[in-house]
């Protein structure tokens, strides 16, 4: 094994490959980030910079890493592929607890999240914005109808894994502190 079992399949078809000091896996670039550099954000508690980069990264997701993914695969193929490369990119593996389509909900859980790991017994908050950003621009596509994210249990704050709710706007209830700290009403 070179580096996991998902990118190695990509090495051995030449199909991640390091050109002109930049990493590309299907012709996507990418970059590998030390989490240190991504605590600034998460550290801050601040729910303004919070939505701030949950909504920018979301909607970056959505419209430019998203489309390269779905090219020509099925909805539960491309929901695999993307839990695949999460979980290969070292951000924790991710596990479908219960999936409603007709109703567009989700929940997801991320076991080994690196940033909650990180700030375990030092948040006072869930701290996982990017990784909400991500599986709410994954179950966007995968729904074909725009939903949205929230943590609701953090490995960041108690022993376990991050535990993640999607279903659309509207039907978060917004009397729950942690909810307004998390999205927006007018998103």
């Amino acid at each position: 094994m070179v580096l996991n079992n998902f990118f190695d399949k990509f090495i051995f078809t030449s199909q991640l490959r390091f050109k002109d000091s930049n990493f590309f896996v299907l012709d996507i670039p990418f970059v590998i980030v030390p989490v240190d550099i991504l605590l600034g954000f998460s550290e801050l508690d601040d729910p303004v910079i919070n939505k701030a980069v949950y909504y920018a990264y979301k909607t970056s997701t959505l419209k430019k890493l998203i489309p390269k993914f779905q090219a020509g695969a099925t909805r539960p193929k491309f929901l695999d592929l993307a839990q695949a490369f999460f979980g290969a990119s070292g951000w924790g593996i991710s596990k479908n607890i219960q999936i409603d389509e007709v109703n567009h909900r989700a929940v997801v859980v991320v076991s080994h999240s690196p940033l909650a790991r990180i700030l375990q017994g030092k948040a006072m908050r869930p701290v996982d914005h990017y990784t909400r950003a991500i599986l709410a621009a994954i179950y966007t596509a995968y729904f074909e109808t725009n939903v949205e994210c929230v943590e609701s249990e953090c490995m960041a704050l108690r022993p376990g894994d991050c535990t993640f709710v999607l279903k659309p706007l509207n039907e978060f209830d917004f009397t729950k502190d942690e909810t307004q700290r998390q999205l927006s009403l007018n998103s």
